[in-house]
């Protein structure tokens, strides 16, 4: 029990034996229930063990919606709760339980049901809920249930913030930002391998520290293949891209994915259709860059401003280009390869946004199109896709590491199995390919 372990802890803490104190401290955590936690909270206090009372914050972290209907939880001091309802790390279905836990703290669950309730003076630890997170339906009840008060303003401001939709990605704040320190791999749409090349309008992510990939759904996902897939301020967007209800057809429309609420945004469509295009994010823009439109090969480059949700021409490329890659790297954007009508490129090209100029840089080693391209640690890498040097299509196993500060490409590990047009993810310091 904890009492028998508090004799140990006061000789340990003398000898200051770091593997036993471990296990004593793991082996009060296995006893750990809301009628002794405040007690071993005191414990670590008293013998600062800081790794137990992490371990005791991350209990309550994971259990708070039970926890918080505690009376142990109003013991708890003020600071420690505001501290845990600060943390990204809370486990709770919806904002709004988090809102519920900062009343709880100051009232019984059974006067916060029959509306006992007064928000005229400002709680302290309101301020740790994340309004613009809650569903704007429920803000609008909130709202209308109070009377003028700060709560009631800061409650208007994230309405705002939903009546806003077009903006929300420059207006991202610690308040819109996911309880979540999780960070993971995420595939949207493309096409089925099947004779009848359905479009798929499925999104799944993939778990790093499992290997599992796992399903989601959203509502109004869009059916797209080829197109362009970019990541600003946490949202997701897909540009442009095909459409083969009817046959192959490029599109022009642009989707916005938010994780904040699980829901798809139809944002300005391009000003013509790109498929087989590549997109990049430089300095808070979109930019998507040539591709086709199954009429000619294109060389428009256009460019997003969220902030104003329009498309504008920029600095086209020197001649036409589609099934190519791209990456952006300390500001510019760069992409390689790709096709001109039925001939194979091994081109590198460098955008600079400040000159709005297209530059030449040394071709890359191989001819290659519908392959991927990221950017990691300085360098930027190329795989995968396909050409016809041998007189046919095949998959393109090598493998390329350009360095901007040397204009030079070398080879590196080669891809185990061929990969044409894959999408291409970064995360901690390792390049995902996935599918094609």
């Amino acid at each position: 029990s904890v009492g028998q372990v508090v004799p140990e802890m006061k000789t340990l803490s003398l000898l200051q034996i770091p593997e036993v104190i471990k296990f004593c401290c793991d082996f009060l955590m296995s006893w750990v229930d809301e009628e002794n936690i405040l007690d071993v909270y005191r414990l670590a206090d008293h013998y600062d063990l800081k790794h137990l009372s992490e371990q005791l914050d991350s209990y309550i972290l994971k259990n708070f919606t039970a926890f918080s209907r505690t009376q142990v939880y109003r013991q708890l001091p003020l600071q420690k709760v505001y501290s845990l309802l600060s943390s990204n790390r809370l486990e709770v279905n919806y904002e709004f339980e988090v809102y519920d836990g900062a009343l709880f703290y100051h009232y019984s669950p059974e006067e916060l049901e029959t509306d006992q309730v007064s928000l005229m003076e400002p709680l302290k630890l309101l301020e740790t809920v994340r309004f613009p997170l809650m569903e704007p339906q429920i803000l609008q009840r909130l709202h209308d249930k109070l009377s003028p008060c700060p709560l009631k303003d800061t409650v208007a401001d994230a309405l705002m913030y939903h009546k806003n939709e077009c903006l929300q990605p420059m207006l991202q704040s610690s308040q819109t930002q996911l309880r979540s320190e999780f960070q993971c791999v995420v595939g949207f749409g493309g096409m089925h391998s099947t004779p009848s090349i359905v479009l798929s309008d499925q999104a799944k992510y993939l778990n790093p520290l499992l290997g599992e990939w796992r399903h989601f759904t959203a509502a109004l996902a869009p059916r797209m293949s080829n197109q362009g897939i970019a990541v600003l301020n946490n949202f997701v967007y897909l540009i442009g891209g095909d459409n083969n209800v009817s046959g192959f057809r490029a599109e022009s429309r642009c989707w916005r994915y938010d994780p904040r609420h699980n829901r798809w945004f139809q944002i300005q469509s391009l000003q013509q259709e790109h498929a087989d295009l590549s997109v990049c994010v430089v300095d808070n823009y979109i930019y998507a860059v040539a591709g086709r439109d199954y009429h000619e090969d294109l060389r428009e480059v256009e460019r997003y401003d969220p902030k104003t949700n329009t498309w504008e021409y920029v600095a086209p490329l020197k001649k036409e280009v589609y099934a190519h890659a791209g990456a952006a790297l300390d500001g510019k954007m760069y992409i390689t390869c790709g096709r001109r009508g039925e001939d194979y490129l091994k081109e590198l090209q460098c955008y600079d946004p400040r000159t709005d100029r297209w530059d030449g840089l040394a071709d890359g080693p191989v001819r290659r199109a519908w392959h991927g391209m990221a950017a990691l640690l300085g360098k930027l890498y190329v795989i995968g896709g396909s050409n016809n040097d041998s007189g046919y299509r095949r998959d393109v196993h090598q493998v390329a590491c350009y360095t901007p500060s040397t204009d030079q490409w070398t080879n590196v590990c080669p891809l185990p199995a061929g990969h044409g047009e894959p999408g291409i993810a970064v995360l901690d310091n390792r390049i995902y390919v996935l599918g094609g």
